[in-house]
């Protein structure tokens, strides 16, 4: 127990009164020295004990108990500290420093512990919150850690820790212990399909002392290898990725491993880029003028990554009726420049109620053949004219088109029916206002003319008028093709009889034939969010299909899917192993890839560097773990050294805790009463005499 004593004045009259009272003590001392009056000084006393008196001084007692230093130790618990054996190090750490201070009664520990996380890194000094009473006990802080801080400030007074105390780092993990990654410095998240596209990234081995030769990289695409690269350390590497298809496209690289390296998840990285066209060339050739021709142009000018080219034959060219060149309104159809020169840049060629005119020789319709066949898309809407024998079936386009003309036409109304492989085909699968199974009838208006055909290939998603085909799609060789044997859709864009989804269909109907994505008829996708691998499936087939899921680890698993009525199914199993996943069903093939990304995964090493200017301007020490014992703590007192080699000091701060405060007069009243008495009588004896 320590007490303290003081002094305190508490005046019973305002002070300026005893000011004057004062005053006039100082009158009768004067009178005494000046004019040798006599009592003057038994009336500057008597004045004086009132002046005293009327101060009211107190004696002022405080009792206090001295309080344990605090020491605070922050332990790191970031996913860094994974690494190796360095949460089994911080862990003896901390109970060692438990041992120490529970063998004292003048030491207290706190402990603090800090998460982190792999996107932020780990936030150190914004989390430590001390109380004022914590900031006068504070003796010294211990940090258990391996380095690996993301918010250290530039000096110690930038941060809540008082000013005269040491930071002891307690660094965890090996800090000679190599380590590789690849760090991607530049890819771009969209790029224009069959061009090129640019990837920067680098190698970069740490705690290395000879610099490695080139080390073997491979970049996949979709899980597809694209390329296996020598590329040198430590230097930014190019190399230029083509994307093939529109939609999201995955890269993932791959660096060979360095011996004994601290961890080999950072030897991956993948980036994901979006494949777009740069402008979607639509070639639209209508054989006669008819009610839905310009159904087809609106729609598609109605997109604006759309480029129309859109012709419309009115006259053919042996025809003579005697009206001078001059005035007529057409131009010179180019026939030569769109179907020799430039046949290749078109994405879509459609025929809209074209018959063989003698108007397109027979050598350009073999051009759009070969390039079908090389990856182009065909469509072709007919109208009675392809039941006549000038029908573009009767052409080299016979070859590629699916609907053999029976030479008919059906002029019976009928409903439009999506067929049992209709809905599960992404072009009519829920279209609105369609029957959601083959038993239902739809409830948009009819069609009244469909050309009878017989189909051949491809696959048939709509039936007409006695269960005809209406609408075929087919895969010929690499491009695509899709036919519509009645000419009457756009019926529904007039609204008949409550109309139809018109442009829905025809927007998909185009977007399938050139081969987007999400309107493929046989896809798989995989999602990692949450540590958790979504696969969603779209297929034609109505049966179970077998799943292969090879993990990071190289466990395979061993799945089923069965696809609903609109043909996709969909599966969700937990995936908290980082790295690369393989999903396969047999003829899919794609990855996905969890990625340890942010800074507590980009480095792994165990640094004392980032810390140590922080750690040296408080006169603090640095003590690996790796083999090494826990430093013996010493309470310094005064401003002697705070660290060496075996042992960690504490700045002594002799904080107490107040445990009673009181209040009594310095002199009681009696005594002011006799001193007034006895210097009145001795005043009034010296003054007669």
């Amino acid at each position: 127990m320590i007490s303290n004593y003081g002094i305190e004045w508490a005046p019973l009259l305002p002070l300026p009164i005893i000011f004057i009272i004062l005053g006039i003590a100082l009158i009768s001392l004067l009178s005494l020295i000046l004019v040798r009056s006599k009592g003057g000084e038994f009336r500057c006393i008597f004045m004086l004990v009132i002046a005293l008196f009327l101060g009211n001084p107190t004696l002022h007692e405080k009792t206090s108990e001295p309080l344990p230093e605090l020491i605070m130790a922050v332990v790191d618990n970031s996913p860094s500290m994974s690494y190796g054996l360095r949460k089994s190090q911080a862990s003896d750490a901390l109970t060692a420093l438990h041992e120490q201070v529970n063998k004292r009664s003048d030491l207290v520990l706190k402990t603090v512990n800090i998460n982190g996380s792999g996107e932020e890194g780990t936030k150190i000094f914004e989390n430590i919150n001390l109380t004022s009473e914590e900031k006068e006990r504070l003796a010294g802080v211990f940090l258990i850690s391996d380095g690996q801080i993301h918010d250290v400030p530039s000096s110690f007074e930038q941060t809540d820790l008082p000013k005269s105390i040491p930071l002891h780092l307690l660094l965890a993990g090996d800090q000679n212990r190599q380590d590789r990654r690849i760090v991607i410095d530049q890819a771009p998240a969209f790029g224009i399909i069959d061009q090129k596209i640019e990837v920067t990234f680098r190698i970069v081995d740490e705690n290395t002392l000879v610099r490695s030769p080139p080390v073997n990289v491979i970049i996949r695409q979709n899980g597809k290898i694209l390329a296996n690269l020598a590329v040198p350390i430590d230097q930014p590497y190019t190399q230029e990725l083509v994307l093939e298809n529109r939609g999201q496209t995955t890269f993932d690289l791959t660096v060979e491993e360095l011996k004994g390296e601290i961890s080999i998840l950072n030897n991956q990285a993948s980036f994901e880029t979006n494949g777009v066209r740069d402008r979607l060339k639509v070639l639209l050739i209508s054989g006669e003028p008819h009610p839905g021709e310009r159904a087809w142009r609106n729609i598609l000018k109605a997109d604006p990554s759309v480029d129309l080219i859109h012709f419309t034959i009115l006259r053919h060219p042996a025809k003579q009726d005697g009206t001078p060149i001059r005035e007529l309104s057409l131009i010179a159809f180019p026939i030569h420049e769109l179907f020799e020169v430039k046949l290749a840049d078109f994405d879509l060629i459609i025929f809209d109620q074209y018959q063989r005119q003698g108007f397109l020789p027979s050598h350009y319709l073999s051009n759009i053949v070969r390039y079908v066949e090389e990856g182009g898309a065909l469509l072709e809407v007919g109208g009675p004219g392809y039941a006549t024998p000038s029908s573009l079936y009767n052409t080299a386009l016979g070859n590629l088109l699916p609907a053999e003309p029976l030479g008919t036409v059906s002029q019976n109304p009928f409903r439009p029916l999506v067929t049992e492989l209709g809905l599960r085909h992404p072009v009519t699968s829920r279209l609105p206002k369609a029957n959601l199974n083959i038993d239902e009838q739809p409830s948009w208006g009819r069609w009244f003319r469909q050309v009878d055909t017989d189909t051949l290939s491809g696959s048939t998603i709509m039936t007409g008028s006695e269960e005809q085909p209406l609408l075929i799609l087919d895969h010929y060789k690499k491009g695509r093709v899709a036919q519509i044997t009645s000419d009457h859709i756009w019926l529904w864009g007039r609204n008949i009889e409550g109309g139809g989804p018109q442009t829905e269909l025809i927007r998909r109907l185009v977007h399938w034939l050139m081969k987007e994505p999400e309107l493929d008829e046989e896809t798989l996708k995989a999602i990692l969010t949450s540590d958790r691998l979504t696969i969603t499936r779209q297929s034609l087939s109505n049966t179970e299909t077998p799943i292969t899921i090879q993990k990071p680890s190289g466990e395979v698993l061993d799945l089923t899917m069965m696809p609903e009525i609109d043909g996709k199914s969909q599966l969700s199993i937990p995936a908290a192993d980082s790295g690369i996943y393989t999903i396969s069903d047999g003829t899919n093939t794609i990855v996905t890839h969890q990625v340890l990304s942010g800074p507590e995964h980009e480095r792994v090493i165990s640094d004392p560097e980032i810390l140590r200017p922080l750690v040296k301007e408080s006169d603090g020490g640095i003590y690996p773990l790796l083999n090494t014992s826990m430093p013996n703590i010493k309470l310094v007192h005064g401003n002697g050294t705070l660290h060496a080699q075996n042992w960690a000091g504490l700045q002594a701060r002799k904080a107490e805790r107040l445990t009673g405060d009181s209040r009594s007069p310095l002199l009681p009243p009696w005594v002011f009463l006799t001193l007034l008495l006895f210097t009145a009588f001795g005043a009034w004896y010296r003054e007669g005499r």
